[in-house]
Order: C-alpha cells, then structure tokens, then sequence
C-alpha cells in the first residue's frame, strides 16, 4: 500500500507508529516535522543552551530510528515522546554544564509565547510579567508540572508518565502544591520586587 503525507494527516496516532515501526520513511519524516518544535520548546524549559537541546533532540530522534522495531507502541505520539525526551534533555543537562551553571530555580523557566504578548492589551501583559517573575520563584517541578497542564493540556494520567510518578495522585498533588507555591509568590511579589 502507497501511502503519502495527506494519508497520513488522516491516521491516528497509533495507525501513524505502526508505520514508523515497520520502517515507513514517511511515518519517521512526519513525526520529526510535526512534533519537532514542540519538543525543542519543552526541552528549553530545562535549559537555555540552544546546542544541547538540539543535541538531545537529535540523539532521540536517531535512537527512534535506530530502535523503532524495539519501540513499545503508542497511542499518543507527543505523549511518548514528550516522556522519552523529558529524560534525554534531563540527562545531558546533568551531564553537560559547560555553558551555564545548572541553579533549579531558574532551570525551568515558562515564557509567555510572542504571539500572546501581541495580542494582551497592557493591564494583560503587566500581569503577565508579575506571573512570570513570580514562577521564576517556584521549584523547578512545580514550574514543570505548571507547563505541562497549563501550557500544554496534558491530563493528569499523561503528566504521571511524563514524570514518571507511580500514580496520578501524586500528579494532582503536585500540581495543588505548585499552585499554591505560586498564589503565595504572587502574594509576596510586590514585596520581593522591593529587593
């Protein structure tokens, strides 16, 4: 069976991994374009080193096609490979300090996209830069988890393994404690903006 990128726009998820598993070209192809950016943004969460996120994203997606027959299968693209790259930009963070040294409070940092920072009228983009100061004072879990449901919609089933944690409880409460963490920094900003 031919297949060509428009067929494959309309395959799920699963349809599309079987394909690259077998060793459908096209199937690697498209998952490398279409989920590329949306990983070389997470992995900057982790770090502002431009080289060693594109360092990790290479070596994973060569590991993909290498070991793509080994591969447990997936329903949910982005979900596995947010999880596989989560732990690959983690490791050559720890491994690699060279270009900047490695403090967790400012490890995971949330940045408002550009095209949110156009549209906010001026009240917004105030609120937007107290929101981001005061996220620079949370743990870098909690700024993790905070990024993870808000800013990417993940569900608490997904952040459990994305993170790696044994059940969602331990997802749910974590993101209870981040939010609280960060209502009290929000609280005591305009007091810490003093200093």
């Amino acid at each position: 069976m031919k297949i060509n990128r428009k067929d494959l726009r309309k395959l799920s998820d699963e349809e599309i991994w079987k394909l690259f598993k077998s060793g459908n070209n096209l199937a690697f192809e498209y998952i490398y374009q279409e989920y590329f950016d949306k990983l070389y943004n997470y992995g900057h969460q982790f770090t502002r080193d431009h080289a060693l996120v594109e360092d990790a994203l290479q070596e994973l997606f060569l590991d993909l096609k290498r070991r793509s027959k080994y591969l447990s299968e997936t329903d949910n693209i982005l979900l596995y490979l947010y999880t596989a790259f989560r732990r690959k930009v983690i490791r050559f963070r720890d491994r690699s300090n060279k270009f900047e040294e490695f403090i967790p409070e400012k490890s995971f940092k949330i940045k408002s996209s550009i095209e949110a920072a156009i549209i906010e009228a001026e009240l917004q983009q105030e609120y937007s830069r107290k929101l981001n100061l005061a996220l620079e004072k949370l743990s870098e879990k909690h700024r993790e988890i905070i990024y993870l449901f808000y800013y990417e919609n993940f569900s608490y089933q997904e952040i459990k393994e994305i993170q790696g944690f044994e059940d969602v409880k331990s997802a749910r409460n974590l993101l209870y404690k981040a939010i609280n963490a960060l209502k009290t920094a929000i609280k005591y900003l305009p007091l810490l903006l003093l200093f």
